[in-house]
């Protein structure tokens, strides 16, 4: 099996009420980006929440989660609502 990739989700927020996750990825002890955000979201949570649903559609299975690409096959996406860890979802009423 691959190495597992070392991907994070992180928030910045500039000032209150102006939150954007980025994805960021480990090489070596450094950092960098992956993908961030465009636009502020209102709450930590909300953007903690988007983050988390942008890192599940760059995995492929989420049983194993992200790995590198090499030799093995790689199965196809799941298909079906998103997961979410649980948390950030709407609030109904």
């Amino acid at each position: 099996m691959q190495e597992l990739l070392r991907i994070a989700v992180t928030v910045v927020g500039k000032e209150e009420g102006a939150y954007r996750w980025r994805l960021i990825e480990q090489y070596g002890e450094d950092w960098h980006v992956l993908k961030q955000q465009s636009r502020s979201m209102g709450t930590y949570n909300a953007a903690m929440a988007a983050g988390l649903l942008e890192l599940q559609k760059m995995i492929d299975d989420l049983d194993v989660g992200p790995r590198e690409e090499g030799p093995e096959v790689v199965t196809a996406k799941k298909s079906g609502p998103v997961f979410g860890f649980g948390f950030g979802l709407p609030k109904l009423g």
